[in-house]
């Protein structure tokens, strides 16, 4: 729960428009302040990959490759060397800013959550086709365009979809927000013609599951939340003002400098004052397509996608 009131912050007109597609990460960024939302995935300001996100997505490659691999050499030691291999590649890259014990943090973090990995399951028992790793999901609800790439999927007794996660597993309450990414998904192939029985959280470190049967209620929450939050996005743009959400995750927020609900006499988002406030911040600007291109927006998502 917010610890401060909602705040309604006025922007100015800057000709953006939404992106085309829907993902549940878009959603989850929404929920938490439609502020940030907006300064990100309308406005095109990018936020930094923190240590956390950076931590996961180097799990999710390695995994993502190693279940490729024929299911008799899923062996731990290819699994180390693909995690040596990609930790390199993932250093390297941030290298201008890891400090000695971001290091060693991701390095242990890493290591612990594909330990976990190996507690969980054996995975040369594991039987996936390599269309199911990362596969592409793209649903049309009530003209709302969905588009997200699930972890994983196996058909192997029930039609499951797994997500992995590299943090531990949080309190009850807080599994609502990851659950209904995956059950989303999974109203997502039904529109498609497959039909998923059961989603799956894998809390990596932790080394726990969390299932649930993909009952009809818990897909129409879903898709229903999906088509209202998008009505909601498209009154935010059309009445320019977005609600700022002031609490804790503003602590890591990358537009706090810029936002008028935590700091004072910022100038209005979207003016000329602010993108040159921005541009001395850890933000990197996106490179816009033109409003004409029917593909215009595409730039927001981090893949190409297909026409729906």
């Amino acid at each position: 729960m917010s610890e401060e009131k909602l705040v309604a912050v006025q922007v100015a007109d800057i000709g953006n428009q939404l992106p085309k597609h829907v993902s549940p990460s878009q959603l989850s960024s929404f929920d938490r302040c439609s502020l940030a939302y907006w300064f990100s995935s309308v406005a095109g300001w990018r936020e930094p990959s923190g240590l956390p996100q950076i931590i996961g997505t180097l799990v999710h490659d390695v995994l993502e490759n190693f279940l490729k691999i024929k299911a008799e050499n899923r062996t731990k030691e290819v699994a180390w060397n693909l995690l040596r291999d990609t930790g390199e590649v993932v250093i390297e890259h941030n290298k201008s800013w890891l400090k000695e014990e971001d290091l060693i943090t991701l390095k242990d973090k890493s290591a612990e959550s594909l330990k976990g990995y190996f507690d969980l399951e054996d995975p040369t028992q594991l039987k996936i086709d390599l269309e199911d790793l990362e596969r592409p999901v793209t649903a049309i609800f009530e003209s709302v365009k969905l588009y997200g790439r699930l972890d994983r999927m196996t058909r192997e007794g029930v039609v499951r979809i797994t997500d992995y996660k590299t943090s531990k597993r949080p309190a009850p309450q807080y599994l609502t927000d990851s659950l209904r990414q995956v059950m989303l998904y999974a109203a997502g192939l039904k529109e498609n013609g497959l039909d998923v029985g059961e989603v799956e959280l894998i809390y990596l470190p932790g080394r726990d599951r969390v299932r649930r049967p993909t009952y009809k209620s818990a897909l129409d929450r879903a898709v229903q939340h999906l088509v209202t939050t998008r009505r909601k996005m498209d009154s935010s743009l059309e009445k320019e003002t977005w609600m700022a959400n002031p609490g804790n995750a503003c602590k890591s927020c990358a537009f706090i400098k810029a936002c008028p609900a935590k700091t004072p006499k910022t100038p209005m988002p979207g003016t000329a004052e602010s993108e040159s406030l921005l541009a001395t911040l850890n933000v990197e600007k996106r490179v816009r397509s033109n409003a004409s291109n029917p593909n215009a927006g595409m730039e927001m998502l981090p893949f190409e996608v297909p026409e729906l």
